[in-house]
């Protein structure tokens, strides 16, 4: 039995609000699925959408993807496919766990027949036993752990978590939705088939691997240079891909099917000592980086005695689909605009209006600045149930 399992696809994101990068997370979605072509099944770990009601279109291009390899399709729901309180609150109302889902397109997809959604809830996909476990927060536990043990033996467990001690770029360590390793004791699994950590190929002792997001999430996995007075790599792109979970009774083998890398990606730090040096580090940065279709994020970084003007810094890339200079540099002359009437007075109504809370909010605005908009929801969610 031959499971192809893929994670965090993410239907329907367009980074940078660019249709182009939404486009690229469709054909990872497709090539994904062609690429695991000799398989049985096909188990999708969560995210598959980006939004809880994804749009028209990425609900379309999902049909259109697994029409073309006919072949089952399991899917569990995670935390960007519907609201954990929503669903906790309609639990006891349902006849089968998955319909709690009521008003989710994951749930629409299972009722259509397109896919068979599996939270708390086990299939027989040929011989082997799936068990999905729709994604829960930290807090609760317990209810997880008890939910968990209703599973059969020698089942794949099928999760969309972080576990605590997994080394991974994406989610931080801090996130919701990590649980502790101790919940998955004495299970009787074979296999946990995860998402939610982007990484790919991650693995944990206790059996676990992530098959990681189809494809790159935000800046943190671009390709990344540095300048300091010359370019040095500092991190190549990450990886991504799906596994190929071959199983014969008990025992489990896994294949990497790597994806190819796609759009030019391009996170340029430059490290300066006045204006002068950026504009030409710029300039140099344009001949290694601005190729067609590229997205580059520049940073720079630096104390300067001018202030720079990012907008005619991104001017000089002339081939790239998107450029995006943040200005990093710190000047005497912002340090006295920031002392300004006008800012203080802005910072007073946020403060009188939001309390704590002003520092979240201008925070979350850095972080989607950033174009890190996960990052930017899990800070206000993480605020708003504090």
């Amino acid at each position: 039995m031959k499971i192809l399992h893929i994670s965090d696809a993410h239907l329907g994101r367009a980074q940078y609000h660019l249709p182009e990068r939404e486009e690229d997370y469709f054909k990872a979605f497709d090539e994904a699925l062609k690429r695991g072509k000799g398989a049985d099944a096909v188990l999708i770990t969560g995210d598959l959408f980006d939004l809880k009601r994804p749009s028209t279109k990425a609900l379309v291009k999902f049909v259109e993807a697994i029409e073309a390899v006919d072949i089952p399709i399991y899917i569990i729901g995670g935390n960007h496919d519907f609201s954990y309180v929503r669903y906790r609150a309609e639990a006891g109302k349902c006849q089968r766990p998955a319909e709690c889902l009521y008003d989710t397109a994951l749930r629409l997809l299972d009722r259509l027949k397109l896919a068979k959604l599996l939270c708390w809830e086990s299939v027989d996909a040929g011989g082997v036993y799936i068990f999905g476990a729709c994604a829960t927060p930290r807090e609760y536990t317990a209810e997880y752990r008890r939910a968990l043990q209703k599973m059969p033996p020698g089942a794949i467990l099928a999760v969309h978590q972080a576990i605590e001690g997994v080394k991974a770029r994406y989610p931080a360590e801090d996130d919701e939705y990590t649980m502790p390793q101790e919940v998955y004791h004495g299970l009787p699994y074979i296999h946990i088939a995860a998402g939610h950590i982007h990484d790919h190929m991650a693995k944990h002792p206790i059996g676990a691997v992530w098959a990681g997001s189809l494809e790159v999430w935000d800046v943190g996995e671009f390709e990344t240079w540095d300048y300091r007075g010359g370019f040095e790599k500092a991190q190549d792109r990450a990886e991504k891909g799906a596994v190929l979970i071959d199983v014969a009774g008990k025992a489990v083998s896994l294949r990497d099917i790597p994806l190819s890398p796609g759009r030019p990606l391009y996170r340029v730090r430059l490290y300066v000592r006045e204006r002068k040096e950026a504009y030409g580090a710029v300039e140099e940065a344009t001949k290694l980086f601005d190729k067609p279709g590229a997205v580059v994020r520049v940073e720079v970084w630096g104390t300067l005695e001018e202030a720079l003007r990012p907008r005619q810094l991104a001017t000089l890339f002339t081939k790239a689909l998107y450029v995006d200079v943040v200005d990093r540099t710190v000047t005497p002359q912002r340090a006295v605009a920031l002392r300004g009437s006008a800012v203080e007075e802005l910072w007073r109504i946020m403060k009188e209006k939001l309390g704590q809370h002003a520092e979240v909010v201008l925070r979350a605005m850095e972080l989607l600045r950033d174009g890190e908009r996960e990052a930017a929801y899990r800070l206000i969610l993480k605020t708003l149930y504090d």
